[in-house]
């Protein structure tokens, strides 16, 4: 079967896996609230997953339940982050605490985590621990941007430190977890810092799209990070650069989305976090270029350029 062929078909049963179990409950909480911790999204964490476990030459079925358990986990992390935000749309549908209230949405994200928690139990002595510490790490960065919002004093070191915490812990959870699981000889520091440069590398995207993306293509509301007066890396590397600081904190200031992308795109903030994305990229091949299943690499790879050039 051709390798596109067979990652449609495992995504295909990790969703039926995650709508699976989350039938499980719906019998106490209603087939409605169900269905929030299992619908998935671009699904890009189950690709990652599973394309990196072929590359290491994991057995499928252990591939597709650790990108179940990563999957569960990042949609407790939207459930919760959406409450923080007071966000009203999410992969163009309207938001859990928009429809249901705050107080449920946050419930469903630890039921969406206690999910993911039981899927990933069984697939080596560590999953389950690591995974813990992963959303321990999660929960971290995210209050660490928390405190920062509405600062105009922010390094990108810091940004980046944040966002590998953030974004990068759940992945770099699945590259540790599919090195452990992977029978082939290899260099078992490079999956996990490998799955770090790719959250990062999501995140990025995600922060130039916010500037750049209508809700229709995004499936949230453009500019909302700027609404909410959090910090991401085309605005801090805006804030560093002393000839454009002062007229970016004018227009931060005032909160006009399309005037602020506009000044952004214009004087190269934009572009320049592009940059920094291809940077991460860039690490990132080198240590897939490691992977031991030859014929694999060149999938996942592509996966990684597709991830830098998204536009959606």
């Amino acid at each position: 079967m051709p390798a596109t062929l067979e990652l449609d078909a495992s995504l295909e049963r990790v969703r039926l896996g995650l709508e699976a179990k989350a039938r499980r409950v719906s019998g106490r909480v209603g087939e409605e609230l169900a269905a929030q911790i299992s619908r998935p999204g671009k699904m890009l964490r189950a690709r990652f997953c599973l394309l990196l476990g072929s590359a290491l030459g994991v057995k499928e079925g252990l591939c597709e339940t650790a990108a179940r358990g990563m999957e569960f986990v990042h949609n407790a992390s939207l459930l919760h982050d959406d409450c923080v935000d007071q966000a009203r749309l999410r992969r163009g549908r309207a938001t859990p605490n928009e429809t249901f209230g705050v107080n449920v949405a946050l419930l469903l994200g630890d039921l969406a985590f206690a999910q993911g928690l039981e899927e990933v139990m069984d697939l080596s002595p560590n999953a389950a621990r690591n995974l813990v510490s992963a959303a321990r790490e999660m929960a971290v960065g995210e209050l660490q941007e928390e405190f920062l919002r509405g600062s105009a004093e922010v390094p990108v070191e810091a940004y980046l430190g944040i966002i590998s915490r953030k974004t990068g812990a759940l992945f770099e959870w699945a590259g540790a977890t599919l090195s452990e699981l992977s029978p082939l000889p290899h260099a078992a520091a490079d999956p996990p810092r490998l799955g770090s440069a790719a959250g990062m590398l999501l995140q990025i995207v995600d922060d130039v799209h916010d500037y750049t993306l209508n809700d229709e293509v995004s499936g949230k509301e453009r500019g909302a990070d700027l609404r909410g007066r959090r910090l991401t890396l085309p605005a801090i590397l805006a804030l560093n650069d002393g000839r454009v600081r002062g007229d970016f904190l004018r227009l931060w200031n005032a909160g006009d989305v399309r005037a602020t992308a506009r000044f952004l795109e214009a004087s190269g903030q934009l572009e320049a976090a592009r940059g920094r994305g291809r940077q991460l990229l860039r690490s990132l091949r080198g240590w897939a270029a490691a992977l031991p299943v030859a014929g694999r690499r060149a999938d996942f790879l592509a996966f990684a350029e597709a991830l830098e050039r998204r536009e959606f």
